[in-house]
């Protein structure tokens, strides 16, 4: 039952719209893209397929069956990388009409085209050719062999490109080149450019590496300020104890809240938890673990309760997903993607959690505080020299671990 569209009932019109949509130019549906047809007759609710169709995701396939636009990824890479863009590139790729990419790889790949594409100087493009083949690749594919390239990171990688280009232009502006370059002119382009300090850094590092530039040109590294406001231990508890007990907020939201209450662990890495990283103790029933690291994180029995839940019950956010399982315990809109770091930091905010950096923050010292940090460093994956930092912050030192061993290794003479 349900509010007549245009005279037919909801799932009539729907089904309607979607062969008007995939038909070809001789009228019928198109072969090509009839595995995406099937794919999103599962929406559930015929009004969000209808809503889908009639938006820039519809035009698009229409323009792919009328054969106006390509179904390739060169296609779509030619077009403005908007949100529907992205979204139906994922629906041709979940439907195996397009072949599997590494997409972030390839938008980095996008964007040194873009960028080069705006230089009008040839000896400066192919300097900036050479910075981006010789080095941006290279660390774009150290990200993706070490832990997968993200968005953040391209973005980062974007952002060095762009900045080598504005240096140069301004060099090119001022009539001089980039092997005559001298620190005047660098040190006032920076006083201009302070938040380009470090991207600058990192191209005129590898000029001077390659004999572009004259060798007593530098840039200091830039100073980075860390937010080390913490939430108070009162209130991070008292937060996870409620999202624990809490049954009228989303499972999703309660899981995701704990982690970062008591564990400290950031949304860009939750978001990128796949059910392999779950373990089972294998002897406390009930008991599940996470492999964030070196060591297994094994969790409170409460939260291990919850986590469950949210690994039989959780279920993509976009509608033609619902029936397909996905490796992801957090999964988003995109098909075969998790949800994004930034809507996960937006649903904790709803929850009371005023930043998950504060919140961190406030986990971070109390467990340092309580476990050493060479230990916390194997649990939860992260660098030693971060956890070390965290020890520092909470008053300790290095020569904490050997009292510990030493006070361990002596058995006590009386009651302490």
């Amino acid at each position: 039952m349900g509010r007549l569209l245009h005279g037919q009932c909801p799932r009539c019109r729907a089904l309607q719209e979607l062969d008007e949509t995939f038909a070809g130019p001789d009228g019928q549906r198109s072969s090509q893209l009839a595995p995406l047809a099937e794919v999103l007759e599962q929406y559930e609710q015929p009004y969000s397929l209808v809503l889908y169709l009639r938006r820039p995701g519809g035009q698009l396939i229409r323009a792919m069956a009328s054969g106006d636009l390509e179904c390739s990824h060169e296609a779509l890479d030619a077009l403005r990388q908007t949100a529907s863009v992205h979204h139906l590139r994922g629906l041709l790729v979940l439907a195996e009409v397009l072949e599997p990419r590494e997409e972030q790889l390839a938008q980095f790949k996008r964007d040194i085209k873009v960028c080069l594409d705006e230089v009008t100087d040839p000896h400066d493009k192919t300097v900036l050719a050479r910075y981006a083949r010789w080095h941006l690749m290279p660390l774009a594919h150290h990200h993706l062999e070490r832990s997968g390239l993200n968005r953040f990171q391209r973005e980062h990688l974007r952002r060095k490109l762009q900045t080598a280009h504005v240096l140069l232009t301004r060099i090119r502006r001022r009539g001089t080149t980039l092997d005559s370059v001298t620190q005047t002119l660098v040190d006032r382009w920076l006083i201009a450019n302070k938040s380009r300090q470090n991207q600058a850094r990192s191209f005129l590092l590898w000029a001077a590496t390659c004999h572009l530039i004259p060798q007593n040109v530098a840039i200091a590294t830039a100073i980075r300020t860390v937010d080390r406001s913490i939430m108070s231990d009162a209130d991070r508890i008292l937060t996870a104890l409620r999202l624990e007990t809490d049954e009228s907020e989303h499972i999703t939201d309660r899981v995701a809240g704990c982690l970062v209450l008591q564990y400290g662990l950031r949304t860009d890495r939750l978001v990128n938890l796949t059910t392999d990283q779950f373990l089972v103790h294998p002897e406390e029933p009930g008991v599940l673990g996470l492999q964030l690291g070196r060591d297994p994180l094994w969790l409170r029995p409460r939260l291990s309760a919850l986590l469950q839940r949210l690994i039989n019950e959780r279920r993509p956010l976009a509608a033609p997903l619902r029936t397909r399982e996905t490796p992801y315990l957090f999964p988003g809109l995109r098909p075969d993607q998790p949800m994004t770091s930034a809507t996960l930091q937006r649903r904790l905010t709803r929850l009371g959690i005023p930043s998950t950096s504060k919140a961190r923050n406030g986990a971070w010292l109390a467990m340092v505080g309580a476990v050493h940090w060479k230990m916390l460093a194997d649990l939860l994956g992260l660098a030693d020299g971060t956890a070390h930092n965290w020890h520092k912050l909470n008053g300790g030192d290095r020569a904490s671990y050997v009292a510990s061993r030493l006070k361990a290794s002596q058995a006590p003479k009386g009651p302490e």
